[in-house]
């Protein structure tokens, strides 16, 4: 009777490991998503604009953690740097995913994108990050890109058409649980490491490291998580 009971019950915890990995298909039904029907935006069409919002103007395959902690495996996706969005391909089809709603996680491109809280402007907001590192402290790092609309004509000069500008990079630190909080200098780093500081400032003036580089700024959040 025992066994027997054993038996039921792996077969239990192998269906329901079974029921967590979702393909394509299921995932285009359950998640939440909106058609983009001219391959660029749901506002601006590609050919009448120069530049890209993309990070990655190509899709890669790739998985996303829903937030239910179920996967959807071999999936094609991108992400959109001016609409915070991840794009995912089926076939001949775009499909633009807000991950605030849905995703968690997304790896692909040998990336990893997660959606965090972050504190913007005294407010705490949702976005997409990649992650650098991560530990009690994570490194991210957040990307941008504008839309400027097309300039009147001036004399002598051809007006600039409507375009993207180029991405931008933002690194920020999250320490636990916390929002994440963004630093541009090497003061305001060492700001979010609180007490340790100090320790942290003679580690990276002992290493010579850069807090413009992603390589020397992850030897420094990995050496804080150390600790």
């Amino acid at each position: 009777m025992k066994r027997f009971v054993l038996g039921i019950s792996l077969l239990i915890a192998l269906a329901n490991n079974l029921s967590a990995q979702y393909q394509p298909t299921n995932f285009l039904n359950d998640v939440r998503f909106k058609k983009i029907t001219d391959g660029t935006s749901s506002t601006f069409k590609a050919p009448e604009i120069q530049g890209t919002p993309y990070l990655e103007d190509k899709f890669s395959p790739g998985r996303v953690m829903m937030r239910d902690s179920s996967f959807a495996t071999d999936i094609a996706l991108r992400y959109n740097a001016f609409s915070d969005n991840l794009e995912f391909r089926k076939g001949d089809d775009l499909y633009n995913i807000d991950p605030r709603t849905i995703v968690k996680r997304a790896e692909f491109g040998g990336r990893i994108f997660e959606c965090l809280s972050f504190y913007e402007n005294g407010k705490i907001n949702n976005g997409n990050f990649e992650v650098l590192t991560k530990g009690k402290a994570a490194l991210l790092a957040r990307y941008t890109i504008k839309f400027m609309e097309k300039e009147k004509r001036k004399a002598f000069d051809d007006p600039k058409p409507d375009r993207y500008t180029e991405v931008q990079k933002f690194y920020f630190i999250a320490i636990g649980d916390a929002p994440a909080q963004k630093f541009v200098n090497k003061k305001g780093l060492l700001e979010l490491f609180g007490v340790q500081s100090q320790e942290m400032e003679t580690f990276i003036s002992k290493n010579k490291l850069s807090i413009r580089k992603d390589d020397d700024l992850i030897k420094i959040v990995a050496h804080y998580n150390l600790l």
